[in-house]
Parts: C-alpha cells; structure tokens; sequence
C-alpha cells in the first residue's frame, strides 16, 4: 500500500480542476475526434478547460512518455499499467494523458489502472466524472468487475460525485454484482439516506431477483444505522416502495418489523394489501 492515500489524490485533482486561471484554455493534442458508438466520447469533449499550469505541464509530460511508448508498440492499457505503477501520486494527469490519446478506450485505461493498482479506484472514477462523465457508468461497471470486494467504496465515491444518478449508480452495481446487493444498498442508504429508498424501488423493478435481499439490506439499515438525526424517507417513497414489494412476493407479515419500527402505519399496509370482500346482495 502506497503511502499516501486516495482520497487526498481526490480532493487535491478535484480541486485543481475547478480552481480556473484566467488564461486557462482547452488543451487538446489531437484534432482528429474518434467517437465511440457506446459511450460517445470525443476528444474535444474532454473537459480540460480549469486545469492549473502544473496539471496541464504534467499532462504535457505523461503524453510525451505515452507517445515514446507507443512508438515501441506498446498498447496504451499496458503503458499506463507501467506508468500508474511507477508514478500513482500521478494517476489523475496519467489517466488524463491516455484519455487523449484514445477518447474511445476510456472504460478500457481506467480498468487497467484499477487492475494495477485498486486502492485508485476513486481517483479514476473522479476523473471519468470530471472530464469524461459520457463514460462514468461503464467505469462504475469496469470497477466494479475487476474489483467487487471496493463496491462499498465505488457505490459510496460514485453518488458523492454524482448523486443526481443515484438510480442508475445502484442499479449499475446490482447488475454488476447482484450477489452483493445488501452492500449496494446500504453503502447508497449512509451515502443518500433521503433518495436510496426510490433507488432501490427502480432497481427491484429491473431486477425482480434480487428483491429479497434488497428488502433484507433497507430492513438492516434502519436497524443498525439508528440516529436521531439520520432523514427518513418520505411516505411517498414508502408508498412506493410497499407497492413494489408486494409486486415481487414480498408478504404483509415482513413488512410488520417497518410497522413496529415506526417507519410505517397499518393504513399505509392495509392501502396496498388489504384484499376487497366481495360484497353480500342485501336484501
């Protein structure tokens, strides 16, 4: 483990790329605009236009080295293995470097960085989102294939950098790894506790079978994540969320613990289980 750590490589690139200079511009080597069909990024998409004068000098260095690699015929995956193994303190302006070199093999760069070294997992999804965000879901889905044991901490990274995609963040990693679906959850549940809920109700409706451990995982964090201060979802969401899991088996008598708990009223129940007598002709 290297000596420094991944949230303040994070922290220190993050804020480098929104501290802009006035004299910044956009600092791209390649006319030519390859597009991919997938995740459609181009080069001139690659949003460099807030970099310091140290990252773009840096930048300029790890495309010289990138270019001398090449040259020997070495592919960009296995050129930045090398440099990312060499240089990690520089993964961001590396990453960078090889996003210009080859905007339509951005799922493909990040995976070999996560392969050489997970502990970057958050700098290479920090720097998808930041200059290449067309290709942020794939790289969630990349991260999480080459490493599930960090889902927490990708499904964590992922919604603080983009909690507007929270849906689509916690259905990317149950499909990616449905065995660890309660993991999923409740790492979206302590980062988003006043959207998870929602997340879950679409993931489910997708996914009808990991339902039951889903459910399993929302029970768990309200039982062991108690706090006075922690936001609870609100009776919409539930609502939702009650219709759905009749939707997909779940029975009256497991919904009693969110009853008891408080989370849930029996006429919120009753709206969605309460099965209609067939009425007796009177006379």
């Amino acid at each position: 483990m290297h000596a420094y750590t991944r949230f303040s490589l994070v922290s220190i690139f993050s804020a480098s790329l929104f501290i802009a200079p006035a004299v910044a511009k956009p600092f791209n080597i390649y006319s030519a605009e390859p597009t991919n069909p997938v995740i459609g990024v181009k080069a001139s998409e690659i949003d460099l236009t807030a970099l310091t004068e140290r990252e773009v000098n840096l930048i300029k260095k790890y495309n010289n080295v990138i270019d001398d690699h090449l040259n020997y015929n070495f592919s960009i995956t296995r050129t930045v293995r090398i440099l990312v193994n060499h240089y990690p303190q520089h993964v961001n302006q590396i990453l960078v470097a090889a996003y210009q070199h080859y905007p339509t093999r951005i799922p493909l760069i990040n995976r070999a960085v996560i392969q050489v070294e997970p502990a970057l997992t958050s700098d290479v999804l920090t720097t998808t989102h930041l200059v290449a965000p067309q290709a942020f879901d794939e790289t969630i889905a990349q991260a999480i294939d080459v490493e599930p044991s960090y889902i927490d901490d990708i499904v964590t990274t992922a919604t603080q950098l983009a909690p507007e995609k929270l849906d689509t963040i916690v259905r990317v990693a149950i499909v990616s790894e449905p065995r660890m679906s309660e993991t999923v959850v409740k790492s979206a549940a302590e980062s988003a506790p006043n959207g998870f809920l929602d997340a879950v109700v679409s993931s489910i409706k997708e996914i009808p079978q990991v339902t039951k451990s889903a459910f399993v995982a929302v029970r768990d964090f309200f039982s062991f994540n108690e706090s006075d201060e922690r936001q609870i979802p609100e009776a919409e969401q539930w609502q939702r969320f009650i219709v759905e899991a009749k939707a997909q088996g779940i029975t009256r008598a497991e919904l009693e613990w969110f009853k008891e708990q408080g989370y849930l009223t029996e006429e919120q129940i009753a709206q969605v289980y309460s099965e209609r007598k067939t009425r007796q002709p009177t006379n």
